[in-house]
């Protein structure tokens, strides 16, 4: 397998708070990992350190045998959910192509490529038929799945997914979970949620994070690692079909 992401003891710091604690992790091609946690232990930093858009205090990180700055293009990234100024004037075609800006840059404009890359991505998440669509109008679950059009216009090797499904209806999320499953296909994903139930469902493996990061490389979570990382007893936790069971914390 090829490593499409590699943080060796990354340490990252915060006015003299420490956010991450000697983390390490090895991502290859079509890993699924999604990674739980408390709120305020580090998820967004990693995907962040990840990203390049924020430096380590110790450690090296490399996306595809390089910085991740010089690699940035190829990671899609969708950062938690913000609520769209409703009088923006900006369609879902339009957001999507802000994926692009890159390749395009600001004084060339966009061309033929970046248009067939932005009807791809949109065909990809079955928003096509909405692209003239101000963006304002679509449910939260079409808002996310246009989000991910404009991570995928660049046809990243890794996609990082910051807490996804914050905004989308219960009854639907199966189906965008169907998606992310498709996108597997031909990317790693790494989804950062607060959804154990549903982690445990859908990815292939499970971190657990809170500062440092317990990561066994499977779907499994020992009962350590949770108490570990939510500081609490968690008595149990239900992995895929059939269910597998940890055992009950002891009081």
């Amino acid at each position: 397998m090829t490593a499409v992401a590699k943080l060796k003891d990354i340490w990252v710091h915060y006015e003299g708070v420490t956010a991450l604690e000697s983390v390490n992790l090895n991502v290859e091609e079509k890993d699924f990992i999604g990674i739980i946690g408390p709120n305020g232990g580090g998820k967004s930093t990693l995907l962040k350190v990840m990203l390049g858009l924020v430096e380590p205090s110790k450690g090296k990180v490399e996306i595809l045998g390089l910085p991740p700055k010089k690699n940035a293009h190829k990671i899609g990234y969708v950062a938690q959910y913000r609520n769209f100024d409703r009088n923006f004037p900006i369609n879902v075609w339009d957001v999507v192509l802000m994926g692009r800006l890159r390749h395009a840059g600001l004084l060339r404009g966009y061309g033929k490529e970046d248009f067939k890359a932005a009807a791809e991505a949109l065909e990809r998440v079955d928003m096509l038929d909405l692209k003239n669509r101000h963006i304002s109008e679509l449910s939260g679950g079409q808002q996310q799945r246009v989000l991910i059009a404009r991570a995928l216009v660049t046809q990243p090797k890794l996609l990082l997914l910051d807490e996804p499904m914050s905004n989308v209806d219960s009854a639907i999320q199966k189906g965008f979970y169907d998606l992310l499953a498709e996108l597997n296909e031909q990317m790693a994903i790494i989804m950062v949620s607060h959804d154990i139930s549903a982690v445990s469902l859908y990815v292939k493996k499970v971190a657990c994070l809170n500062k440092k990061l317990y990561y066994h490389g499977t779907g499994q979570i020992t009962a350590e690692d949770l108490e570990a990382t939510y500081q609490c007893p968690v008595e149990l936790i239900a992995h895929g079909a059939p269910h597998r069971v940890l055992r009950e914390h002891p009081r």
